[in-house]
């Protein structure tokens, strides 16, 4: 599988019966919605998580989701209502309280309520400083904590709050390798999250959510300045229309593979499986079609951290994407004019190294302590896998939200350098692929290490 599964991990995966099952299923990446619970609650995820490492011997990616400047419901009891009913948002003891005081601050007379991913729908009839009365449009159901927006309406918020800057210093504490910034408008508020990470002493790769209309218009300025894109698929549908999505996420999916940057395709996957055993036709052709266009990796959401079928969700997205992989006129859209132009601003070493793969029909072996290229050879999709051997484990970590690439973590007495240890473990990596039904005549071994750019044909290794 070349395509990455992120798993978000909640009430219904965090045990270490539910976790074990979803690496074996192949999750390497898991998240944590730090929007939701608490610093304990979060704890709980990450033991769970080293100690489901130290059990498999294995090195595990972490991605936490910063809260970002959303307007999102205080605590109430859970209720329902049905289209044409009042609700009153208030902060004044009544009402359903709102954990943002902006949201009083814009919320205007008409203005549309949107909350579940546009599921549920209620217009404003009147509003102050303090209370928002509005009328359902469609039936739905109010739980605690969820975000909500007004469409066509952004926040003016600055993009670290105080939870934010919370949420921020326990993932440098608990050694995250990726944050995603959510609700991201533009390159400076990716600038402000990265100098706060800074000055934390932390070293997180910065994931961009987009999930606006400025992000969608500066996501050129937004992906130079990220570590990879997340096309939040929900909270564009709600703030640009369900119809814009599959044009934007085609559009962002070939931006980010032109500037040589991952891109990941979230929310409502797999949606149905959030309450049943197996997902709907449409949601295995959406999965294709992801596939299809170029994604790096597919973020499961609820279907993983609060649904019914957990395991079976990954189950499902594997079994697709492994299929979608064998089609062999499967196209790749987002990395064809990449494939034929090479990396925008790439000084076209990687591009030479995946030409030469492509006709020699080998395996790449990159010998590296940096992430970037075996990063930029991914983005073109190579046939032939990309191994990652290395002796930091953060980028053994980071390789895990990218295309086809599989790392190999070096722990030797004779060094990175050594050469009879290198060999060994291309033998070890050939016989693995070789129990796979894979056999290579020939692989190209690339020695990156302090930028040697080395590169060597090895056969015979046998």
């Amino acid at each position: 599988m070349r395509v990455k599964i992120i798993a978000s991990i909640g009430p219904s995966s965090k045990s270490p019966e539910v976790l074990r099952e979803l690496y074996r299923v192949g999750v390497r990446c898991f998240r944590i919605n730090m929007a939701h619970g608490d610093k304990e609650f979060w704890s709980d995820i990450v033991k769970g998580i080293r100690e489901l490492e130290n059990a498999m011997g294995d090195r595990l990616c972490i991605v936490g989701d910063l809260p970002g400047p959303s307007i999102r419901l205080g605590e109430f009891e859970e209720f329902s209502f049905k289209k044409g009913s009042k609700v009153v948002f208030s902060n004044l003891g009544y009402g359903v309280p709102l954990r943002d005081k902006e949201f009083f601050e814009i919320a205007e007379e008409g203005d549309v309520i949107m909350l579940d991913d546009g599921r549920v729908m209620l217009e404003i009839i009147s509003s102050s400083w303090d209370r928002v009365e509005a009328i359902a449009i469609t039936d739905g159901t109010l739980k605690p904590g969820k975000g909500l927006s007004i469409k066509g309406k952004e926040l003016f918020s600055q993009i670290i709050r105080e939870r934010d800057l919370e949420a921020i210093r326990f993932a440098v504490e608990n050694m995250f390798t990726y944050l995603g910034v959510s609700h991201v408008r533009n390159a400076e508020d990716l600038r402000i999250v990265r100098e706060t990470i800074d000055k934390l002493g932390g070293r997180q790769r910065l994931l961009a959510k987009i999930e606006n209309t400025s992000a969608v218009n500066n996501i050129e300025q937004i992906a130079r300045n990220s570590g990879g894109v997340v096309i939040a698929r929900g909270d564009l549908g709600m703030n640009l229309g369900l119809e814009e999505v599959p044009i934007v996420q085609r559009k962002i999916l070939g931006i980010c593979h032109r500037l040589g940057k991952p891109a990941i395709v979230a929310t409502q996957i797999l949606e149905s499986m959030m309450s049943s055993p197996v997902p709907t036709r449409a949601e295995v052709n959406d999965l294709y079609v992801a596939v299809a266009q170029g994604a790096d990796a597919i973020m499961l959401t609820g279907e993983t951290a609060v649904g019914s079928y957990p395991v079976e969700a990954v189950r499902w997205a594997k079994r697709v994407i492994e299929r979608a992989e064998k089609d062999p006129e499967i196209v790749y859209e987002s990395v064809l004019d990449v494939r034929r132009r090479s990396i925008e601003g790439n000084d076209r070493y990687s591009y030479g190294i995946y030409r030469l793969s492509e006709s020699l029909e080998a395996p790449l072996v990159i010998l590296d302590r940096e992430i970037d290229l075996a990063l930029l050879i991914s983005i073109y999709k190579p046939a032939r896998k990309i191994y990652i051997l290395t002796d930091k484990e953060e980028i053994y970590r980071q390789s895990h939200i990218l295309w086809g690439v599989e790392p190999i973590y070096i722990q030797d007495d004779s060094g990175i350098d050594g050469r009879e240890a290198i060999t060994r473990y291309i033998r070890e990596m050939l016989k693995k692929s070789g129990a796979e039904g894979i056999t290579y005549s020939r692989i190209i071994y690339v020695n990156n290490i302090e930028k040697k750019r080395k590169i060597e044909i090895l056969e015979h290794l046998d």
